[in-house]
């Protein structure tokens, strides 16, 4: 196995998701200078799919995996209630998006 590239695991799944719902958010990534562009939508997106993983996966997770994927799923809800509506952040007004 390639040491650059992780096993394939629930948590390298969640790591994954939590990766691009946090780029999504604008958060930049430590290998990159430059924060990417917010965009609500589709932060909101990767936070359900983490939340329909965790659904799916009822009783099939560790312990650590559920206690690890209950605290992304809360800091990740903390972090997308501060984001603007994505109709609000383009300058629509709202309802019109």
């Amino acid at each position: 196995m390639n040491p650059a590239v992780p096993e394939a695991s629930l948590t390298a799944l969640m790591h994954l998701l939590t990766e691009q719902a946090l780029l999504s958010m604008g958060v930049p990534h430590p290998l990159v200078k430059e924060a990417p562009p917010a965009n609500p939508v589709v932060a909101r997106f990767y936070v359900d799919l983490l939340s329909v993983l965790k659904e799916k996966t009822e009783g099939a997770r560790t312990d650590a995996e559920t206690s690890q994927l209950d605290e992304i799923l809360y800091q990740l809800r903390m972090r997308v209630m501060d984001l603007k509506p994505a109709a609000e952040s383009q300058g629509l007004p709202k309802g019109s998006a």
